[in-house]
């Protein structure tokens, strides 16, 4: 039994989670269609329309083209069960970058996440004594995956842990792990580089919007000059600026800047064409970052079986069922959400909820064997098998950690880039993407004298 918890006061769950603009006007400059315009931004997830937002506030021309139906990129909300749920981003750190107030500023309303995570195990909550266990596991592996960069070496992450003794030892290891790698990057440790993991600064997130944060991310979009379902198929260098082409028109856009804010692995697979092609250095810096698997699958379990918060996230023990986190009583409701990495997460992108559903109930089985909940209906994403997404956050392969460091780069002098990739400490996250198309935007406004140079 859990001590309760006292405002002011600093418990285990609240270490633990510390361990692990305004609305714009629509723009005057800004033409859907033209053919000239100051920057093109390709891609309208969260680094897109940060970058579409300052831009139109510096009053420059623009347009934001989107190969999609819908803004947000991963931070998608969907129907489910009567529902709105998000099935990519739940959530946001307030304190990283400029995304909180921009919703706020935007009159969209947020509200605040539980302070860390619950952890269970054998269908019960942990002791504090276990809080702490686990707490101390998980710095330790940070520790050590700090030690064993040291000198710029770069190893993959599961030797850096493997070396540490003790590390590997306690009864928190393998949740460790598994929180570190298939959770978190939707990789194994052994497919990870110790030098970019060690270098991610990722705050918990502690923030969500009760709409849906893709709901959120299309608020942020809704005065913006956006074109949907206009997939880029070639950008060319033209000297004193790029020329875009987009599928189903017969004028390419002409722009003096571009911010190009599409996911990693759709760059890497070539999805979009170069004349001239991109650096090769940039090429191989794409490819040393492969994407991980993260799926997420929703469900109901009525009458609040696991005797959980609204909102709360938890992690459960190491063992038999394949590892995932759960979202619990989505905003008080009888909805949530279980995310799975790697290797599951493949196979409910290749199968949908076929695999998503015996899945689901496997974990529910292992982890909370009396609550006697059947799960009848589920609702997958598919994120590994979309050709605009092609997968979960970016995490570099061993020996590969320093490639993140090339994305600062602007590219043929007028093309800079804009994703949860681009930053080296904050990747894969929701604000630091949201930041990185800010940061790009601003680079572009230097070629104007819109900013220091």
């Amino acid at each position: 039994m859990t001590r309760p918890r006292l405002p002011g006061t600093l418990n285990r769950r609240h270490f633990l989670a510390a361990a692990s603009a305004a609305l714009l006007p629509a723009p005057a400059l800004a033409q859907t269609g033209a053919s000239d315009v100051d920057v093109v931004i390709i891609g309208g997830g969260a680094a897109g329309i940060a970058a579409a937002r300052q831009i139109a506030g510096a009053k420059r021309s623009y347009v934001l083209l989107e190969a999609s139906s819908k803004l947000g990129g991963r931070a998608r909300t969907e129907d489910a069960f009567g529902a709105r749920v998000d099935l990519g981003a739940g959530g946001f750190a307030r304190s990283e970058g400029t995304l909180a107030s921009s919703a706020q500023g935007a009159g969209l309303e947020l509200i605040a996440l539980p302070s860390g995570r619950r952890l269970f195990a054998n269908g019960r909550e942990v002791r504090e004594s276990a809080y702490d266990a686990f707490a101390a596991a998980l710095g330790t592996a940070r520790r050590d995956l700090l030690a064993a960069v040291e000198g710029g070496k770069d190893v993959a992450a599961s030797l850096a842990l493997t070396g540490a003794g003790p590390a590997t030892t306690t009864p928190w290891a393998a949740t460790v792990a598994q929180f570190l790698g298939p959770l978190g990057c939707g990789r194994a440790l052994s497919t990870l580089s110790a030098l970019d993991l060690a270098r991610r600064d990722a705050l918990p997130d502690d923030t969500t919007s009760p709409a849906g944060i893709g709901t959120l991310m299309e608020g942020l979009g809704a005065w913006l000059n956006v074109q949907k379902d206009a997939p880029v198929t070639l950008v060319t260098n033209a000297g004193r600026f790029h020329t875009v082409s987009v599928r189903g028109q017969r004028t390419p856009i002409r722009a003096r800047a571009i911010v190009l804010a599409v996911p990693a692995p759709v760059l890497a697979a070539g999805a979009i064409r170069f004349n001239p092609g991109l650096p090769p250095r940039l090429v191989a810096a794409l490819r040393a970052i492969p994407a991980g698997h993260l799926e997420q699958v929703a469900f109901l379990l009525p009458g609040n079986p696991l005797a959980l918060q609204p909102n709360e996230a938890v992690l459960t023990k190491a063992g038999t069922a394949p590892p995932a986190l759960l979202r619990g009583r989505i905003n008080g409701s009888d909805l949530h959400v279980l995310t799975f990495g790697d290797a599951p997460a493949r196979t409910i992108a290749e199968k949908g909820a076929a695999a998503a559903l015996p899945l689901a109930r496997d974990w529910l089985r292992a982890n909370f064997p009396t609550a006697e909940v059947a799960i009848s209906e589920v609702v997958a994403s598919k994120w590994g098998q979309d050709p605009l997404i092609r997968g979960a956050l970016s995490a570099a392969l061993p020996g590969q950690g320093a490639q993140r460091r090339v994305f600062a780069d602007t590219v043929q002098n007028r093309i800079f880039l804009a994703g949860d990739y681009v930053p080296v400490s904050g990747w894969g996250t929701l604000g630091g993407a949201f930041a990185s198309g800010e940061a790009a935007a601003t680079r572009a406004l230097r070629l104007f004298g819109d900013g220091p140079a």
